[in-house]
């Protein structure tokens, strides 16, 4: 059964999920729990999922950038900031500096939605997030997972239920958060971003934890929307926490 329930005007988060089965919401939880129960159910997780955890907001930490170099993020490009820093300080600071701004090696713990995530058991998890709190959700579930943190890791990857790091991981120091990583991507993840064009193509999508303006999402749905056109599959997006 799926369990991934509809809340309206939550101010912060509750500790569960419930249903608010109302006209707006009823077919789409119906289509939902159909594309579960046919094994045709991916989901994508964004950072609004482990803020509850401690993590922060991509948009916090490209504040926290813009702090560092005195400058005003209010009319800057947000990928330019992360970008400028790279520039004047070069890769080890600026690896060192992201490792700790998105707590890298800190023992962060999964809450209660990276649990029920992966209590939801669908084949395909993908994140944009860095942190492993999916993973340790997993561990702690002794469910196995397998983990694609670059391309060559689909080389490895067999028919079992996998979380897809699809802005990579520090581990692997590929983590795409500045401007030439997103211009850059798609010569750095080329079986990653195929991978994923084809889950999209071909199952119904789940956004958790992201905004309606997050870039991520725009440029997800631009890459299907120029191959399918009108026949694009509706995807969903929860952003109620």
């Amino acid at each position: 059964m799926l369990s991934i329930y509809f809340v309206q005007n939550v101010s912060g988060y509750k500790g569960r999920w419930q249903i608010v089965e109302n006209n707006i919401y009823k077919e789409d939880i119906r289509l939902l729990r159909k594309a579960k129960s046919e094994n045709r159910l991916v989901i994508f997780v964004g950072a609004g999922i482990s803020k509850y955890s401690g993590l922060p907001l991509w948009g916090e930490s490209i504040n926290k950038i813009s702090d560092l170099l005195n400058i005003s993020n209010d009319s800057i490009d947000y990928l330019k900031i992360p970008q400028y820093y790279y520039n004047s300080r070069g890769k080890k600071e600026y690896t060192e500096l992201m490792r700790e701004i998105f707590g890298y090696q800190k023992k962060y713990i999964p809450n209660e939605i990276h649990k029920q995530i992966i209590n939801l058991n669908v084949h395909t998890i993908i994140t944009t997030n860095y942190d492993n709190l999916l993973e340790k959700a997993a561990k702690n579930n002794m469910s196995f997972v397998q983990v694609i943190r670059q391309d060559k890791d689909l080389a490895y990857c067999t028919s079992g239920r996998k979380i897809i790091k699809m802005h990579g991981a520090f581990e692997t120091d590929n983590f795409v958060l500045k401007e030439d990583d997103y211009l850059n991507y798609s010569d750095n993840f080329k079986l990653i971003e195929t991978h994923i064009k084809s889950l999209i193509t071909r199952n119904v999508v789940l956004f958790l934890g992201y905004s309606y303006n997050d870039p991520d999402i725009k440029k997800i749905f631009n890459w299907v929307k120029e191959i399918l056109k009108d026949d694009f599959q509706r995807a969903y997006l929860f952003n109620g926490f």
